[in-house]
């Protein structure tokens, strides 16, 4: 499987976004706050934040260069 670029990424649609990040990374770490959690996870050469909120329902993805 080749390397996947921030690009590449965030051209994905909501769904394969997800898919791709629990599939293709490394999961960081999670937290809260305010209502929302956040789960980090960490590909080759960027990071991408998944926020969820209250209902466990995703609502934003951050994904930003590692670089």
């Amino acid at each position: 499987m080749s390397k996947m670029t921030l690009t590449e990424f965030n051209i994905l649609t909501f769904e394969d976004k997800y898919k791709t990040a629990l599939d293709r990374s490394v999961f960081l770490y999670n937290n809260s706050s305010e209502g929302e959690k956040y789960e980090c996870y960490s590909f080759t050469t960027f990071t991408v934040e998944i926020v969820f909120d209250d209902k466990n329902e995703i609502i934003e993805f951050r994904s930003f260069s590692d670089i």
